[in-house]
């Protein structure tokens, strides 16, 4: 499968709410939205349904969480969808794919939303920062980003490169976390189609794992 740049575009707006919509455009316009909207979602969900068959059995991610296009009142500025090793499906970490107007991520995160629900402290979670640089030596460093999950998913997070090569970064970025966590993961920008994107979304997680499962060991 490839992502193409109208995958991207179709989240590029600047009014997502349905009662704005209504106020600007016709009956048809929105439908006809709502309909470009479906089918990008569509392929989406059939992206992610094809990852989890590509990963191995021993991850046990097989059923996704793939979020849905529209909450009821707002189309959604991103598709995101969730992994989680389904022995630990209600822990606050996961693994998880996003694609929003700027780019195509898979990455380690806590969620934070209704996280009192769930198993797995904050502070087990951000213990993980011990375990980057060991960790980065398994795969290619330069593919990777690390920032703080209160910093904007449009912004331009730091290189994995670059955080580990000034010692001062991993204090630099406990500051400012904001009593939040830290996210880890590979990004793909909207520059040109990217091929094999199932491909490319399988083995990111198989590489982001042995992070996961440091936080399932004792859980």
């Amino acid at each position: 499968m490839e992502l193409l740049e109208s995958d991207f575009q179709v989240l590029d707006r600047e009014i997502y709410t349905f009662k704005q919509l209504k106020e600007q455009y016709s009956n048809e316009e929105i439908d006809q939205i709502k309909q470009t909207y479906k089918e990008h979602w569509q392929k989406w969900k059939v992206l992610q349904l094809t990852v989890a068959t590509l990963l191995p059995n021993n991850l046990q991610m097989k059923k996704p969480k793939i979020e849905s296009w529209t909450n009821g009142w707002n189309l959604r500025n991103h598709f995101w969808s969730a992994y989680r090793d389904p022995t630990h499906k209600n822990q606050n970490a996961c693994l998880a794919v996003l694609l929003n107007k700027k780019q195509f991520q898979i990455y380690l995160m806590f969620q934070h939303y209704k996280s009192e629900g769930r198993s797995g402290s904050l502070t087990s979670y951000n213990e993980l920062l011990e375990q980057i640089s060991a960790w980065s030596k398994t795969v290619k460093s330069e593919e990777y980003y690390i920032w703080p999950q209160v910093e904007s998913e449009l912004v331009d997070h730091l290189p994995l490169t670059k955080f580990l090569a000034d010692p001062e970064q991993p204090k630099k970025l406990k500051c400012s976390l904001e009593g939040r966590s830290f996210q880890i993961g590979k990004l793909l920008f909207k520059t040109e189609p990217i091929p094999a994107i199932e491909e490319v979304a399988a083995t990111a997680i198989q590489e982001l794992a042995p992070l996961y499962s440091a936080l399932n060991v004792n859980s």
